[in-house]
């Protein structure tokens, strides 16, 4: 039988609380290496499933949308040693893969992504931006803790911006309760 957890970037995410279906609510922090150093906390106290919940932000899908993710990837670039996305000498593929069934993709990032700021980014990254499904800043951290200690992962995302932050936690409340929903039912 699996020991579970949840792992969540900030309280704000999630009003706060402290478990959800019995199952402990840890809060790593902002960032990929504040959630992959969470992860590997979690995993040192014995959990072997962990569950990432969060806002994102969306250029695909509209504010409110729950997507599950499938695929990780991360924001780096190491050229001209090896292309973007790719860290240097691991030789791996450009992503994580949670759950080959599920088609959502989300890219990792450093930066919060603002629609009115353009310039400040580079094309491959703003490529990213475009074609995953969502993006968020600590994914790809849990998934390559994860994936190093062989521990499950499964990850749900609800989209609460687009580049505007205008009504962040207004919307996280909202779609975190429909991601309740889904968790009770079993999805």
């Amino acid at each position: 039988m699996s020991k579970k957890a949840f792992i969540i970037a900030i309280p704000e995410e999630v009003q706060g609380i402290n478990e959800i279906l019995g199952s402990p609510v840890f809060y790593a922090g902002v960032g990929k290496v504040n959630a992959a150093i969470g992860a590997v906390e979690l995993i040192k106290q014995g959990f072997t499933e962990i569950i990432n919940l969060g806002s994102c932000g969306s250029k695909k899908h509209k504010l409110g949308d729950i997507i599950r993710i499938g695929k990780s990837y991360q924001d780096i670039d190491c050229s001209p040693i090896c292309a973007y996305g790719l860290t240097a000498f691991e030789g791996e593929a450009p992503f994580i893969e949670l759950d080959p069934d599920l088609p959502g993709t989300c890219f990792s990032t450093d930066y919060f992504y603002h629609q009115e700021h353009q310039e400040k980014y580079s094309p491959d990254y703003l490529r990213m931006i475009e074609t995953c499904s969502v993006f968020d800043m600590e994914l790809f951290g849990i998934a390559k803790a994860c994936r190093k200690y062989n521990v499950k992962l499964s990850a749900f995302k609800w989209v609460s911006d687009d580049g505007d932050f205008a009504q962040w936690e207004q919307n996280c409340a909202v779609a975190f309760h429909k991601v309740e929903e889904m968790l009770i039912a079993g999805k």
